[in-house]
């Protein structure tokens, strides 16, 4: 928690990676069919959804617990954390946009409602990117050397508590699936030891079947 002794923040890039492909994966997905069958629709539905979930409960973790504690700290820096805080909000407005897409594909799937959806994916993304680019240039290191690891690590905590316990495996496929063998180890040692245990069984299993349905269902 000092310029001599700085936590370890490697997991929030590492976090980055999946939120960086997957509305653009979703976009793509949505894209591949014009006229899906209603099975589909609502399982890419379920996907766009759990995938904007995510993204919204990770920003509300920083909201609550990294972004006051920032600006307490921190405050000679305290006019570039609240800009970047702001991002927050502008892509609120896009994670309400996909979701009301969504919704409207859902209800009544259609090429132009499909593609109304996927627009709106590509959208969230383009902003996205940007926010997390200004987040691991400024906000990251800041925190490395503001924040205790216990608080740090609390955003994960809050991250994972908000995700349903029979999609836990499934999320954790999609974290750890772009990393590199090192980054998937470092990812894997954070998880309680009965679960890393029982991986092959308790997220392997699991995200395989859903990564199969979700690129080569139909």
């Amino acid at each position: 928690m000092s310029a001599d002794q700085p936590i370890d923040v490697r997991d929030m890039a590492i976090v980055h990676q999946t939120f960086r492909r997957s509305y653009q994966e979703s976009a793509a997905l949505v894209r591949a069919d014009p006229t899906p069958s209603q099975h589909r629709v609502e399982f890419l539905a379920d996907h766009v959804d759990f995938g904007i979930s995510l993204l919204h409960h990770h920003h509300g973790g920083e909201d609550e617990l990294l972004y006051p504690l920032l600006l307490e700290r921190a405050p000679d820096k305290a006019a570039n954390t609240e800009h970047i805080e702001h991002e927050h909000q502008e892509v609120a407005e896009h994670i309400d946009a996909v979701s009301a897409a969504c919704r409207a594909w859902r209800t009544a799937p259609s090429a132009e409602t499909g593609e109304a959806l996927a627009t709106s994916l590509d959208d969230l993304n383009e902003r996205l990117q940007q926010h997390l680019d200004d987040e691991e240039r400024d906000i990251v290191p800041l925190a490395a050397v503001t924040l205790t690891q216990e608080e740090w690590e609390s955003l994960g905590r809050h991250a994972m508590a908000a995700i349903p316990k029979d999609k836990l495996g499934i999320a954790f496929g999609m974290l750890t699936e772009p990393l590199s063998d090192d980054d998937r180890h470092f990812m894997k040692s954070h998880l309680p030891a009965p679960v890393r245990l029982l991986s092959p069984l308790v997220i392997d299993r699991p995200w395989h079947k859903y990564r199969d349905q979700l690129r080569n269902g139909t």
